[in-house]
């Protein structure tokens, strides 16, 4: 996405993105130094770390929902470009509105079925499978994680919005097709 339509920069936003990339980063981090860990006694001759496939269906979760909001703000969707370069630059605008409403719709749709999913892991009481540790508190994270998504690709739409308004020059020229 041309980066007139990254989400505007507003210190907040900032801030909340950069902090939840950074926690899905470390978790995964977190994750692979585990599994790491977990090989090498098994390969010595140990036990396996007891729960730590239940750690890691709680981790993974969390770790790439919190990799959506930085990916949406940095405009890092997946775009066809040549009908827009085709028609033009003011075209071109336009079309990157349209995809912006599209990918909000999704991401609302998204977070809609995660709420849906999270009401019913909260009414079933799930659990992990060894340590027995209850799966909503994560769900409801990764929820409201999938849910500020709708925020960013909002602003991300306004972002497109303005671009497409003022007639603002597209600066994705060099980008490949």
């Amino acid at each position: 996405m041309n980066p007139s339509l990254q989400a505007r920069s507003t210190p907040i936003l900032d801030r909340a993105v950069s902090t939840m990339a950074v926690i899905g980063f470390t978790g995964l981090v977190i994750i692979a130094f585990m599994t790491v860990v977990d090989v090498c006694l098994r390969y010595l001759g140990a036990s396996r770390i007891p729960g730590l496939n239940d750690v890691e269906e709680v981790a993974f979760a969390i770790v790439i929902a919190s990799c959506f909001p930085a990916g949406l703000k940095k405009g890092n969707a997946v775009t066809v470009r040549v009908l827009g370069k085709i028609l033009g630059p003011k075209a071109h605008s336009y079309l990157d509105v349209i995809g912006a409403v599209f990918m909000l719709l999704f991401f609302s749709l998204v977070a809609w079925q995660f709420v849906s999913f999270t009401i019913d892991y909260i009414a079933a009481g799930r659990t992990t499978s060894t340590l027995e540790w209850p799966v909503a508190p994560v769900w409801i994270i990764v929820s409201l994680i999938i849910m500020s998504c709708v925020g960013v690709q909002a602003s991300v739409l306004r972002s497109a919005l303005d671009a497409a308004k003022t007639g603002g020059p597209i600066e994705h020229e060099t980008e490949s097709l």
